[in-house]
């Protein structure tokens, strides 16, 4: 069965390595990048392998974008405070797809930005308005990104009802950020949900310069 990979990765307001970056997307060859906090130069060595899609660099953490190493359509996806973008994939763009597939590219507001009772209220209604699109959509999907999550939030548990962990289907959980560069991660708040397709396994991966390591979802697409 022919398989999709989807590579997320915050890139810390552009302070991720460039070089470091474009040897990780050659090393792991994913057919789309999701990205948080881009900026001009990790735009730039995302666009050397990855021509299709939408970047959007900005010079704080707004910066965001999907790019795919053949054609898709990307539409913003209005939500509160900070949007996320939506790619689809079309199957006569993409031949291991018998069906289109959308991606959702989402980067939750951080908990800890104050005042902390309207965040918490801003973080939930990202949630509801990911989940109005979703409503009565047939489309498979996956909602991917840095959701300032760990699975010990109640956040985390929002999003679970809108499609199934990747990481924790395919018993491969690992910490994705750190309050550091560099050091061990301690908390996984990176996360894939996918809905209509099945996980088939998937990887975290360090890039020098970010606090977040990428994480690497691989989609089994049915015949």
């Amino acid at each position: 069965m022919a398989t999709l990979r989807i590579l997320s990765v915050n890139l810390l307001v552009d302070r991720a390595d460039p070089e470091d970056l474009a040897r990780v997307i050659a090393q792991q060859r994913p057919d789309v990048i999701a990205t948080q906090e881009l900026g001009p130069r990790t735009a730039a060595a995302i666009r050397e392998s990855h021509r299709h899609g939408h970047l959007e660099p900005s010079g704080d953490f707004f910066g965001m974008g999907i790019a795919a190493t053949r054609p898709i359509s990307v539409e913003r996806l209005p939500l509160a405070r900070r949007s996320g973008w939506v790619a689809r994939l079309e199957p006569e763009n993409w031949p291991t797809l018998s069906a289109p597939l959308e991606v959702l590219d989402v980067h939750l507001v951080n908990p800890v930005d104050r005042p902390w009772g309207a965040t918490r209220t801003a973080r939930r209604r990202q949630i509801a308005q990911i989940g109005s699109y979703l409503a009565g959509r047939t489309v498979a999907g996956v909602i991917i990104g840095d959701m300032n999550s760990s699975p010990a939030w109640p956040e985390y548990r929002l999003l679970s009802a809108l499609g199934v962990d990747a990481v924790r289907a395919t018993g491969s959980a690992k910490r994705t950020w750190a309050p550091f560069v560099r050091g061990p991660r301690l908390l996984r708040i990176d996360h894939a949900f996918v809905s209509g397709v099945d996980p088939a396994g998937t990887a975290v991966v360090p890039v020098r310069g970010t606090d977040h390591s990428a994480l690497v979802v691989d989609l089994e697409m049915p015949s």
